[in-house]
């Protein structure tokens, strides 16, 4: 299945919380966020490194913590510092990039999961879904509108 039609599949799930107006205000957000639209792709793919990471076994605990950072943009329950520098550095970003860019991408899992962390964020953890294709998607697609 495409990118897309697993964005569909979390529309349509009646598990989540996705629907299409939401998630089209998302991907607006995301694509209006202070980030240079080239440099999104490489956070969102640094930002699934980590996710993986921490919801090894656990994807509901990881759910939980999704949906703290989208709800309140409280970055550090997700990432050290330590690791938004080292993001911010490996894209070229400024950290504050980093930093408004993850709570749109959690607010994005979270609305296309369901609160045991199936949808699209286990797709996600899977590998199955590269946040970073679909985040360079994104920017992409703002060229043409």
């Amino acid at each position: 299945m495409d990118l897309m039609g697993m964005v569909n599949q979390a529309i349509a799930s009646s598990d989540t919380e996705a629907n299409g107006s939401l998630i089209g205000s998302l991907l607006g957000n995301l694509n209006n966020a202070p980030v240079d639209n080239n440099k999104i792709g490489g956070i969102a793919s640094s930002l699934q490194g980590v996710l993986q990471d921490k919801g090894r076994g656990n994807p509901g605990g990881l759910m939980g913590t999704l949906q703290t950072v989208a709800a309140t943009g409280a970055v550090e329950r997700l990432l050290a510092n330590e690791q938004i520098s080292a993001i911010a550095q490996r894209v070229g970003a400024d950290p504050a990039m980093v930093k408004s860019v993850t709570p749109l991408i959690a607010q994005f899992l979270v609305k296309g999961s369901n609160a045991q962390g199936g949808g699209l964020l286990q797709k996600v953890l899977s590998g199955e879904v590269d946040l970073g294709q679909m985040a360079g998607l994104i920017g992409m697609a703002n060229k043409f509108l």
